[in-house]
Order: structure tokens, then sequence, then C-alpha cells
């Protein structure tokens, strides 16, 4: 900066230096404020288990089934995807996991052991499930 009879004059290369530092500081910010992990819409609906004809029948299948307390639905991330898979805590079934993507596909080469973020989003009422814990 220069002073000539009391005026301030900044320097070009300080004036560039602060825009650049304003323009990266920026965007740090933006990009900072992206998070693809909490979608508030999974699958482009507000409500998998009611918006989602193919998953809705699937509980609705599970609540009248004759073990329908053991069941519940896990959504969790797989490879950067959101799936689905009903599962069951029945102390005496055997039963295999069914992996499913937003479309109702069955993602063949998944297990319950890859899945990211699991969240359970549906149980019957009369569940006697606590798979929290």
């Amino acid at each position: 900066m220069f002073v000539f009879r009391n005026v301030e004059v900044k320097s070009p290369k300080i004036l560039k230096m602060k825009k650049l530092s304003f323009t990266f500081l920026i965007g740090i910010l933006l990009l900072g404020s992206c998070n693809d992990k909490d979608d508030p819409t999974p699958c482009g609906v507000e409500n998998p288990t009611e918006d989602l004809a193919w998953l809705k029948s699937q509980i609705q299948g599970s609540q009248s089934g004759s073990l329908s307390e053991y069941a519940y639905l896990i959504q969790a991330t797989y490879k950067g995807q959101i799936v689905f898979s009903m599962a069951s805590c029945c102390p005496f079934c055997n039963w295999i996991a069914v992996i499913q993507d937003c479309q109702g596909n069955v993602v063949e080469d998944a297990s319950l052991n890859d899945l990211e973020n699991q969240k359970v989003i549906w149980r019957p009422e009369n569940s006697v499930c606590n798979p929290d814990n």
C-alpha cells in the first residue's frame, strides 16, 4: 500500500491476492456444505415405506404373516446406493437376507455385512425385535 497526499493506493498484487483468497474461501465453504449421506429423500421419495409400491407391498405381506412380530425393514447404503432388506429377529427361524435397490431389484452380490449406515425404517406394532442393540 502506498500513500500519496493522504490518499491510500493499494497495490494491484494485494487486490488480486484478496480476490483469490475470498474466492478460495467461498469455494471451500460451498464444497463443505454438500453432504450426500444425509439424503432427505432416499430413492427420490419422501417416505419409501409408503411411496415405493413394491416396498409397501412387502411390508403389507410381512404384517399379515404368522411371524409378523419378528419382521423389520432396514434401509442402508451399498456401494453408495440406497438399499433395503426385510430382516427377522425370529429366534427359531432360518432366513436369508434379500437386499433390494430402489426399484426392487435384488442386489445379488451384497450381504448384510456389506451394508453401511443401516437403520430400521419399519417394524410392525407388535414387534418383539430390538435390532438397534
